[in-house]
């Protein structure tokens, strides 16, 4: 996927290094159709990284929900248990303090998933926004060249005509 668009990139790169220079312009002549195909492979590539982000915030909700439903087991595990304990006021004092310490673990154990989970499509985000604000920053600036290289040939050409006027 991102392999894909910087190869892709890198051939872009490598017609325009290696294509005819126009004389003392710096400017190089490039073959459209080739850029546009490669274009549209880009454009293919594309959108496995924005499945892979979707598939990052779907796996951050299914971590968020497991953790919520194992929160919601142990505190129901640490309800039956004070129930049963309450026969007796020592007994249930101890069970009041069990379902406590197990609450505070679930509520622990979900805000330490939750957190990581959060993190971990962060960074994955993060990663892909960098990686797609190069590709679009590459792409745009292929296309300012590429649109100065088509006006300069106008430019040429309507020079060349008017030359040929005179």
């Amino acid at each position: 996927m991102e392999n894909d668009i910087l190869s892709i990139l890198s051939e872009v790169e490598e017609i325009v290094d290696h294509g005819p220079k126009i004389p003392m312009t710096g400017k190089v002549l490039v073959d459209d159709t080739l850029i546009f195909e490669l274009l549209d492979r880009i454009r293919a590539a594309l959108p496995e990284e924005i499945t892979n982000a979707k598939w990052v915030l779907k796996e951050r909700e299914r971590i968020l929900n497991e953790a919520q439903a194992e929160a919601q087991r142990l505190m129901e595990r640490g309800k039956i248990y004070v129930d049963k304990m309450a026969v007796e006021n020592e007994v249930v004092k101890q069970a009041q303090s069990y379902g406590a310490d197990i609450v505070r673990q679930a509520q622990t154990f979900a805000r330490d998933v939750k957190i990581g989970a959060v993190q971990y499509a962060d960074e994955m985000l993060q990663h892909l926004e960098k990686s797609l604000g190069e590709t679009l920053q590459s792409l745009r600036k292929n296309r300012e060249q590429l649109k100065g290289l088509a006006k300069e040939e106008l430019d040429q050409s309507s020079n060349h005509d008017k030359e040929k006027g005179e």
